[in-house]
């Protein structure tokens, strides 16, 4: 089934211009598989789902004779939980393009949906980190020189910083500004990453450690789009042609109260790998702790 109606075929390339910001930053982060379908699993509306990440490198003691991290004949890869998200609004009437205004469905529900679906991945991303195992093998003085920041790109020598994210809580990412701009240097995010030497510098709000190091390909990411089963009025799957994100967009009626629910439908995971204590044994993020000197 496709998309008939002119106000939500016209609402797609607003839809994923809301969802960009989320996206640019899950680019940054890790690997992603956003097939519209998941090979062999049913997805019905109201379920979780566990599918396999192959792009996330499976969990274990990293062995250091094969350089591989499937240890034990354990060929698994690692797994996630995707959660259902339903982004959308009610429109009152009876038919979308002439009981409500069609300009107004575009701005609304393109908004409305992508900015909320940017916001679940955001958390979604946000979670993932904070699940990481705490490392102590990297630290910060509670108050941190522009020196001991710059030593976090290569604080061990088996991940490369350029190929690397810090992300920052809100606190900690007003402190990193606060010691660029005492010298004298651009606190704009990206100038900061050049100096630290990481691809990128993201805060990430509400994020319970103070910094966490991200090496590319210890976060990755998966979405798709559920299996639709109902009876819809309209239903369809739109492509984000850049980033390959599907959404599934769904008309349902409340014929009851007269009413068209307007939504968009899609599943989002996010999958970790944590590096041990000492971030050695076990290569993957690494949670920068607070030097018990300081």
């Amino acid at each position: 089934m496709a998309l008939t109606s002119p106000a939500l075929t016209l609402s797609i390339e607003a839809l994923f211009g809301n969802i960009k910001p989320a996206l640019d930053i899950i680019r940054l982060l890790g690997p992603t598989d956003f097939s519209a379908e998941a090979p062999g699993v049913d997805i019905k509306p109201g379920t979780t789902i566990k599918v396999p990440l192959s792009t996330v490198s499976a969990a274990g003691v990293f062995n250091e004779e094969s350089n591989n991290y499937l240890t034990g004949g354990n060929t698994e890869w690692a797994t996630l939980t995707a959660q259902h998200y339903l982004q959308g609004f009610d429109l009152k009437g009876t038919n979308i393009d002439e009981g409500v205004n069609a300009a107004r469905v575009k701005q609304l529900f393109s908004r409305r949906c992508g900015t909320g679906i940017s916001m679940a991945c955001v958390a979604a991303i946000k979670t993932a980190l904070d699940a990481t195992t705490v490392s102590t093998a990297v630290t910060l003085p509670a108050t941190a020189t522009l020196a001991q920041y710059d030593a976090l790109a290569s604080a061990k020598d088996w991940y490369n910083g350029r190929d690397s994210v810090l992300c920052l809580s809100s606190t900690e990412y007003s402190k990193l500004k606060g010691v660029f701009h005492a010298a004298h240097l651009s606190a704009a995010p990206q100038a900061m990453a050049e100096e630290l030497g990481f691809k990128a510098v993201l805060l990430i709000p509400g994020l319970s450690a103070r910094a966490v190091i991200v090496p590319y390909g210890s976060l990755g990411f998966q979405a798709r789009v559920p299996t639709l089963i109902a009876d819809y009025k309209e239903a369809g799957v739109e492509t984000d042609p850049d980033s390959g994100l599907s959404v599934g967009i769904v008309v349902a009626s409340e014929q009851g109260k007269n009413k068209l629910v307007v939504n968009g439908d899609i599943w989002f995971g996010c999958a970790a790998v944590s590096a041990s204590a000492d971030a050695t044994k076990t290569k993957g993020i690494i949670k920068v702790g607070t030097d018990a000197q300081s």
